[in-house]
């Protein structure tokens, strides 16, 4: 039968109502009430699935289960719990319209179905069946299997490895060793060996801070004998402000973040965005633990109880304003809405709900790594995530993001301010204007008085016998003047009645009185307009008041609404809790619906959370994952390469109290993270041969630079790094020749972090360098090699800028002397002696070709070295070694 057919006899059967779905309810059942699998799934199988089962089922409707029947069809819901007669797959089933071909239905068939639909629909349990409307999931319809699949276990301390061989056992410096040297013994494999000293300080250095360590560090390091002395380096870098800022970015990624709408073609800058930048960078520098780090970001302001503090307190305390610029997090989904957006048809499918649905992807896939956007049109295909799932966790942020309340992304601000300093400012401001309205006034007359008393002066000074004349030609419309009149105005108007501009110079000028009153007006207008209070703003979300209904929407379209759902998380994450919250009833300013999220999410037996975090910690020390699709840790998800100690890894975070640096500094101090990352070839060569992608880690990762520790190390190495921290993104331009770069009267030497994101028009040396175009969050970077980096190397005036500093660094009479400085600071390493060779040679032949210029004129002798010191200095910064991290 055609989809069309079939899709014309669902529509003449009744329509369905909208009944709303409550939160973890399931159907009544009766011990009669017949069970889908023993007996209507029979039946269908007989007459319904060769057409209606499989990867592409006829009008989407898949009858070999019992969530394909509740899911329904492309055409929505086919089935009404307990009401057969006006459920759409009972109508096409009793009229015999279905099946096409074929014996129709007997009337104990029907029956049957009838019954079955009328009682609730229930399974067995052990098919994945839903117990609402459109796609309810109930843990007891899970199958063993997704029960059991493993990211959905709460992780557990497994036993530290013993047994290990005595050869592997001398390496082992914390338990990641262990997990690691005896994954690697059964493959008969073994740790590569230790990196030097100074290539260990170079790779940590840039894993903790983004920054290459100065030379003086690298130099005291080297010389510190103590069996402690890497770990001083751990703490010191893990306590360094950029620290923040290296891992500050790298949760930017994942949140989502940009300093502008970006779903327009203006791009829309955003205010105050920074200050969420900023809030992330200090929250880890204080080593905020990660469970309050979630909390503020998903309900600062629930948390901390804003709207009653706001009312009843004299100002606000630094810890709520903290939170209100945490929900940042919240804001970051692209947004193009508008006040004006009011009045567009389908505002609501166009740009509300892409807004919501993108929060809820950047928050599942930050903080669980789950694939949830999946579940938005259709029960999710891999994972026991329902539609009705989706919706509940849709639900959560609903209060905030209301598309029928919604606010444009330009009002999205909140003052840094409690009511009593709202209304205190206010009253100030309301005195402000009164009396810079009055001053203005009292400007007008006086201007108006002797501009009227200069035009009295200028015209009694004309010859009396034309003076009435010119009078009467001045006032007179310039469209009525005759000829006569048309040349006196030409010759006397500007002279009798000067335009503004020329009146502000010439009537202090010609009358001193007026130049007293307007020096008086002016001095009390700038004292009056330094009365004024500016309060600061934050862009922060906060629920809006008012009852909020959570439709469930037919194939994730707006225009199709369905039965409203409760808030709530997957049945399948319910295993360890459920989400615990109280309805809130007026006058509740908040629902506390995030803060329960939040923490549901934290509590200790959550089976994501922690993975999902450590795992991204690991990630960013290795170059992979122990789990290499960090945003996907369902069942279309790569599996753990460690799941043991992805595990206690996870445990270990715990109970170390929610503690970032804690795993830093367990990773960083292994044996596993200090190994060469150029094993000698042989070593390569037998390894290699049984792990080719070093999934088990017998050697660490040779890794590129990202785009910003590229960037900001060219500056540090290049003396040109300012390190002042925080403040408004630098903006950026789009230059004539299409190159996006600093706007004019923007410092070109800030940490890379603080450069303005505009999601349409990227900065192009990093955007060169594979920094993310958000368009909804980045949870892992791609690396790409392409021509267009090493044309931005070579022909970037600001690598020529940088170039230039370096080398005055650098620049010594004696060529190894120039050598070993360069070498040091670009690579955190001595010079080779073939380097040094090379260099001196180098240096010696190019001061030759810089004694011509371009102009084909003499150039002299020291200015032409110091042209060849910089083009050393440019390769050095444009080389691999520069830009890999062994």
């Amino acid at each position: 039968m055609s989809r069309l057919t079939f899709l014309a006899a669902l529509a003449a059967a009744v329509q369905c109502g909208d009944p709303a779905i409550a939160a973890d309810k399931t159907p009544p059942t009766a011990a009669k009430t017949p069970a889908f699998e023993k007996t209507v799934l029979p039946i269908l199988k007989a007459r319904c699935t060769g057409c209606h089962s499989g990867t592409k089922p006829k009008a989407g409707l898949d009858l070999s289960s019992r969530r394909g029947v509740l899911t329904g069809s492309d055409n929505g819901a086919v089935v009404r719990l307990n009401a057969a007669e006006s459920s759409r797959l009972w109508g096409v089933l009793a009229s015999n319209r279905m099946p096409p071909k074929g014996p129709k239905l007997t009337a104990a068939e029907k029956g049957l179905i009838r019954t079955w639909i009328n009682e609730g629909a229930r399974g067995t349990g052990k098919d994945s069946g839903t117990s609402g409307e459109l796609g309810e999931i109930r843990l007891e319809d899970l199958s063993e299997e997704q029960r059991e699949f493993w990211s959905f276990q709460p992780p557990r301390r497994h036993p530290v490895p013993k047994g290990l061989q005595p050869e592997n056992a001398r390496r082992v410096r914390n338990p990641i060793d262990s997990f690691i040297l005896a994954s690697l013994q059964d493959r008969h494999l073994k740790l590569s060996p230790e990196a030097d000293r100074a290539s260990l300080l170079r790779r940590l250095s840039y894993d903790l801070t983004g920054l290459p360590p100065a030379d003086h560090e690298l130099a005291r390091f080297l010389a510190n004998p103590s069996p402690d002395a890497f770990r001083h380096e751990v703490n010191r870098l893990l306590a360094s402000p950029a620290y923040g800022e290296r891992w500050g970015r790298h949760w930017l990624d994942t949140a989502g973040y940009a300093d502008s709408a970006g779903v327009l073609s203006s791009d829309v800058p955003l205010p105050f965005t920074w200050r969420y930048r900023d809030y992330v960078i200090r929250a880890l520098n204080a080593n905020k633990p990660y469970d309050r780090f979630l909390h503020e970001q998903l309900a600062g302001d629930e948390l901390t109880d804003y709207w009653s503090v706001y009312e009843t307190a004299d100002r606000l305390p630094a810890n709520v304003v903290e939170g209100l610029v945490a929900t940042g997090f919240l804001r970051m989904a692209a947004d193009a809405s508008r006040p004006d957006f009011k009045t567009i048809k389908n505002a609501d499918a166009l740009y509300h709900y892409p807004t919501l649905n993108d929060t809820l992807q950047i928050v599942t896939s930050t903080t669980m790594g789950l694939t949830i956007h999946c579940a938005r049109c259709h029960s999710h295909k891999f994972d026991p995530i329902s539609q009705v799932d989706y919706y509940r966790m849709q639900a959560i942020f609903m209060p905030a993001l209301r598309p029928k309340q919604w606010i444009p992304q330009v009002q999205r601000r909140l003052l840094v301010a409690s009511a009593k300093q709202k209304t205190a400012a206010d009253a100030r401001n309301a005195e402000v204007d009164a009396n810079l309205k009055r001053l203005t006034a009292e400007g007008k007359t006086l201007d108006a008085s002797f501009r009227d008393k200069l035009y009295a002066k200028r015209l009694a000074a004309l010859p009396e016998p034309i003076r009435a004349d010119v009078a009467k030609a001045v006032r007179t419309v310039a469209a009525d003047r005759n000829p006569v009149q048309q040349y006196l105005a030409s010759k006397f108007a500007a002279q009798l009645r000067p335009d503004q501009k020329a009146l502000a110079t010439l009537l202090p000028g010609e009358f001193p009185e007026y130049a007293k009153q307007k020096s008086r007006l002016q001095s009390e207008t700038g004292s009056w307009q330094r009365r004024r209070v500016y309060l600061e703003e934050i862009r922060a979300l906060y629920d809006m008041p008012g009852d909020v209904r959570t439709p469930l929407l037919r194939r994730g379209d707006p225009l199709t609404p369905g039965p409203a759902v409760a808030p709530g998380v997957p049945v399948v994450l319910r295993t360890g809790r459920s989400l615990e919250w109280k309805a809130a009833t007026p006058p509740a300013r908040t629902t506390g619906r995030r803060l329960a999220f939040a923490r549901w999410l934290t509590h200790p037996g959550h089976p994501l959370t922690s993975r999902v975090m450590v795992n991204r910690i690991w990630m960013h020390h290795f170059g992979q994952g122990i789990v290499s699709t960090p945003d996907d840790f369902g069942s279309s998800g790569a599996a753990p390469t460690h799941p043991k100690l992805l595990d206690w890894l996870a445990r270990e975070f715990i109970e170390s109290g929610w503690d970032i640096k804690h795993i830093h500094r367990l990773i960083a101090l292994s044996s596993v993270y200090r190994q060469v990352s150029r094993p000698a070839a042989e070593v390569v060569a037998r390894s290699e041969r049984v792990d080719p992608d070093n999934l088990f880690l017998w050697r660490q990762s040779l890794r590129r630079l990202g785009a910003e520790p590229f960037r900001d190390a060219v500056l540090a190495v290049s003396g040109r790094l300012d390190q002042r921290p925080f403040g408004g993104a630098l903006r950026v331009a789009r230059r004539p020749d299409g190159e996006v770069n600093m706007a004019d009267g923007q410092p070109d030497n800030r940490r890379s972090i603080y450069i303005q994101i505009l999601r349409l028009n990227p900065q192009t040396m990093l955007q060169a360098f594979d920094q993310p175009t958000i368009e909804i969050n980045c949870s892992r970077r791609s690396q790409s090699t392409v021509a267009t980096q090493a044309l931005t190397l070579w022909n970037s005036r600001w690598m020529e800028k940088a170039a230039e500093s370096f080398a005055i660094r650098v620049t010594d009479t004696d060529s190894r002397q120039v050598a070993n400085r360069a070498i040091g600071l670009a690579y955190s390493r001595p010079a080779t002696e073939q380097e040094q060779q090379v260099i001196v040679e180098f240096l010696s032949e190019q001061s030759q070709r810089h004694l011509t210029g371009a102009d084909g004129k003499a150039v002299a002798s020291d200015i032409a070295r110091q042209r060849a010191i910089i083009d050393l200095c440019h390769m050095l910064l444009a080389s691999n070694e520069f830009a890999y991290i062994d």
